[in-house]
Parts: C-alpha cells; structure tokens; sequence
C-alpha cells in the first residue's frame, strides 16, 4: 500500500494523503513524475509495459509517494524500472502540469543518455516488458494507433515533441 501526499491544482502540496488507488476530492490531486530519455540521434526510448501493467507504450515514471519531491521520484523510477542511476544534474525539468481530465498533477523531465549507458538497461520485468528507440514520428504513429498511454501521449504531443 503507497500513501501519496495531495496537492491543489497549482501543484502546491497539502497536509493531506491518500492511498494510492483511490480517488481525491475535487480540487485535490496526486502528483506523478515522468521523463522522456533521448539518445545522440534524438530517438526516444519507450517503454512496453508489461501485460500486468496494460501492455501500452510509455515512458519512464510514476507517482510522487510520500515524502518525495518530483525529482527523487523519477530517480527512483529510473532505478527501479530501468536499472539506471542517474545524478540529479543531467535532468532537465520541461514542466509541471495540471493533467486537464485528471486529478494529477505530471513534473516533465527530460535526459540524454549516450549509446554506453543506453547498453546499461535492465529492465523491471514486473513493470517493463521491452524497451525500444523510436523517433517522433514512430511514436507519433502508435499514439494515434491508440498504443500509447493516454497521459504520456498528451504530454509527448504537448510539451515533447
């Protein structure tokens, strides 16, 4: 069981919880981070979830558990479903955004992993099922292939791409 701190919808956190899973109050929201990885050619590595977790396309990331900032969480995503320790330095903050049909708040991140530490993946195979590198246009083509998670896609298109 994950206990998540609340947020309002300008991202400022609340001296509120939840248990993952359930649902907030109307201008109440969970916070999640994500991060999209680019190699030296400026393809992006994407994720299949496995079969447990829907069997879509992603990227890396998940949701900001308690006590974490948005930073930490997607160090430990990079860990945990990857295997890669990453230094705080090499990620870029894109933005943070009210997801406008949820009660989430996403953190976007960018970073740039070069061909030796892309060999340095190991996969979290209760989570990830594969890992790819595709360009935009390949990723572009499985979202509107409705392969792609829905919150993912809208960020790739919106703040990404």
């Amino acid at each position: 069981m994950e206990v998540l701190d609340l947020y309002d919808d300008n991202g400022n956190k609340l001296d509120e919880e939840i248990i993952r899973g359930n649902k907030p109050e109307l201008g109440k929201n969970i916070m999640l981070s994500v991060i999209y990885i680019k190699n030296n050619e400026g393809k992006y590595i994407i994720q299949k979830t496995s079969k447990e977790k829907g069997n879509k396309y992603s990227t890396t990331g998940g949701h900001v558990i308690k006590g974490e900032n948005a930073l930490t969480t997607i160090i430990r995503e990079l860990k945990e479903e990857l295997g890669l320790n990453i230094n705080k330095e090499r990620i870029n903050h894109i933005k943070t955004i009210k997801y406008p049909t949820k009660q989430c708040i996403f953190n976007i991140y960018e970073l740039c992993l070069n061909d030796n530490e892309l060999k340095n993946i190991v996969l979290q195979k209760e989570e990830v099922e594969s890992v790819f590198l595709y360009s935009q246009e390949e990723i572009i083509k499985i979202i509107e292939q409705g392969n792609f998670l829905e919150s993912h896609a809208y960020i790739f298109q919106r703040y990404i791409k």
